[in-house]
């Protein structure tokens, strides 16, 4: 289970189930069409420096513009809700309780695309993770 402090807030997301994980994964691949190439750099790229996280940035504005090319603005609503509501927030009490959206990111919007991407990178690493890692050395110089 990943754990990341996103806006002052501790988030914590588990691994979906596996046909769960691929229905997103089919949502994503269909959303983001000729931009998924993309993908792993951007996700490798969160965690990096501040240089390598403002070249994230540059490159999740590209992947937006595709991604609303390819999908309707509730279909991208939809599914950039299904991704956040995955995390679960841990609230006052200590507990954990899921995500929403609506509720949770009212006047924060700047959180929401730093909770997605937590989200992806927790369920996808698995898949992505020699291109994660070459994404990251790419971005890095190192490897």
């Amino acid at each position: 289970m990943a754990e990341k402090k996103i806006g002052g807030r501790t988030f914590k997301c588990e691994p979906l189930l596996a046909t769960k994980a691929l229905v997103l994964q089919g949502r994503l691949a269909r959303a983001l069409g000729p931009v998924a190439g993309k993908l792993p750099a951007i996700l490798a790229a969160r965690n990096g420096n501040d240089t390598q996280k403002a070249a994230a940035d540059t490159e999740t504005i590209a992947a937006l513009v595709g991604i609303f090319e390819a999908l309707t603005p509730e279909e991208y609503a939809d599914l950039v809700k299904d991704i956040v509501e995955i995390a679960k927030l841990q609230r006052p009490s200590g507990d954990y309780e899921p995500v929403d959206l609506d509720g949770d990111f009212h006047g924060d919007m700047k959180s929401v695309f730093p909770v997605m991407f937590f989200v992806l990178q927790t369920q996808f690493q698995d898949f992505f993770g020699d291109a994660l890692a070459n994404g990251l050395r790419k971005t890095t110089g190192k490897g």
